[in-house]
C-alpha cells in the first residue's frame, strides 16, 4: 500500500507537466483569490478542498461510488449452542413412553369394566356367575382405574416438563410430531439457543437472527420462541431458533455466536469500508462535492454493519464517495499542509 501511494503521488507531482491548470484565474464560482498553478488543496469558506482532473484521477486508480439509501436495526450479540439431537430425542421418548403407558392403562380398563359389568349382569340375573368372580372383577377394574389415573398423571407431568424445557411451541410440535419437530429428529434442521446479554431482553423479540459461521459467513435462523430456561453461565433471555440452511456447519453442541436485531429501525446509508481512511484515532472519507473536487468528512463507527459503517447523518444517499485511492487524497492533503479538521 506504501509502495502504491509512493507512486500515485509521484503522478501528483508529475501532474503539473501533463496538465494545464489555470494561472490567475478564479475559482469556478468567481469566489475568492486567484489560484496559484497547481494548487491542488486550497480552502473555500472555512473547508477544505482538493481538486484532481479526470486524468490525474484515472492515473491514481481513483474510484467513486455512489451511496445507496438503507435501513438498520441495532443487533445484539448472543451467545449459545447447536441442541443436541439426544436432548430433543430423550424427551420425547418420554412423551412417547408415557403416552404408550396412558393407552394401555385405559385399554385394560376398559376391558376390566367391561368384564365386571358382564359377570355382575350374569351374577343379578341368572345366577351363571359366582359372587367371588364379581368381587374380584370389581378389584380388578378399580385397579386398573387407579394404574389408568397414575397413568395420565404421568402423562400429564411429562407434558408439563415439556413445556416447562423446551416452551409451548416445541413442546406441542412433540405431541403433534409436527413436520418441524421430523425436520429436527431427521437432521434436516438444526434447534439453535441463543442467550442475550443480562437485562438486554426486548420486549418482543425479532422474528430472525443471524448466526456467525466458522468460515466468516452468516445463517439466518427464524425465531421459534423464548426460552423458558436460563443457561447457568449467562443469565440472559434465551430464545430458540431454527435453521435450515448450512447444516453442515452447525454440529450439534457447537458453540455459536449470534446477531439479534434489537430495538427501533434507523434510515441513513452505509460507507463502504474501502472508503475509509484513519488519521489521528479518527475515521474520515472523500466525498466528491462537484466534479473534480473533493471534500474530506468525518464519519461515526459506532454502528459497524457488514459492509462497512452505517451513518444517519452528515451523509445522504447518492453522496459520491471515493472507494478507492481516499489514502493517496489523505497523503496529498497531509503533505500539502491543509488543516487536519475535527472528527465529529
Amino acid at each position: 500500500m506504501k509502495q502504491w501511494i509512493g507512486l500515485a503521488l509521484v503522478v501528483l507531482a508529475a501532474g503539473s507537466s501533463v496538465v494545464s491548470w489555470p494561472t490567475a484565474h478564479a475559482d469556478e464560482e468567481g469566489e475568492g483569490p486567484p489560484i496559484a498553478a497547481p494548487q491542488r488543496v486550497f480552502v473555500r469558506h472555512g473547508v477544505t478542498y482538493l481538486r484532481l482532473s479526470k486524468h490525474i484521477q484515472k492515473a491514481i486508480g481513483l474510484q467513486i461510488e455512489a451511496l445507496k439509501f438503507t435501513h438498520y436495526r441495532a443487533r445484539l450479540q448472543a451467545y449459545g449452542q447447536v441442541i443436541d439431537l439426544n436432548a430433543l430425542l430423550d424427551s420425547y421418548q418420554q412423551l412417547v413412553s408415557a403416552r404408550a403407558k396412558a393407552a394401555q392403562s385405559n385399554v385394560q380398563l376398559d376391558a376390566a369394566r367391561a368384564e365386571y359389568r358382564r359377570l355382575e349382569g350374569l351374577y343379578r340375573h341368572h345366577r351363571n356367575a359366582s359372587e367371588k368372580q364379581v368381587q374380584t372383577a370389581g378389584a380388578n377394574w378399580l385397579s386398573d382405574q387407579a394404574a389408568a389415573t397414575a397413568a395420565e398423571t404421568r402423562l400429564s407431568s411429562v407434558t408439563d416438563r415439556l413445556g416447562a424445557r423446551w416452551g409451548a411451541t416445541i413442546a406441542r410440535w412433540m405431541r403433534k410430531d409436527s413436520p418441524s419437530f421430523r425436520s429436527l429428529t431427521d437432521g434436516r434442521s438444526r434447534l439453535l439457543e441463543l442467550t442475550l446479554p443480562l437485562g438486554k431482553a426486548p420486549a418482543a423479540a425479532h422474528r430472525t437472527a443471524l448466526v456467525l459461521l466458522a468460515n466468516g459467513t452468516t445463517v439466518a435462523a427464524s425465531l421459534i420462541s423464548p426460552s423458558p430456561v436460563a443457561e447457568p453461565d449467562l443469565q440472559g433471555q434465551a430464545y430458540f431458533f431454527l435453521a435450515t440452511s448450512a447444516i453442515g456447519q452447525l454440529n450439534y453442541r457447537l458453540r455459536i455466536t449470534g446477531l439479534i436485531p434489537y430495538g427501533s429501525r434507523h434510515s441513513g446509508v452505509v460507507v463502504p469500508d474501502s472508503a475509509v481512511v484513519w488519521s489521528q484515532g479518527s475515521a474520515w472519507i472523500y466525498v466528491e462535492t462537484r466534479n473534480g473536487r473533493f471534500e474530506r468528512k468525518p464519519i461515526r463507527t459506532d454502528t459497524p454493519v457488514p459492509e462497512g459503517w452505517f451513518q444517519t447523518d452528515g451523509l445522504s444517499p447518492g453522496s459520491q464517495v471515493v472507494t478507492q485511492g481516499a489514502e493517496v487524497l489523505l497523503s496529498v492533503q497531509t503533505l500539502a499542509g491543509a488543516p487536519k479538521g475535527r472528527a465529529g
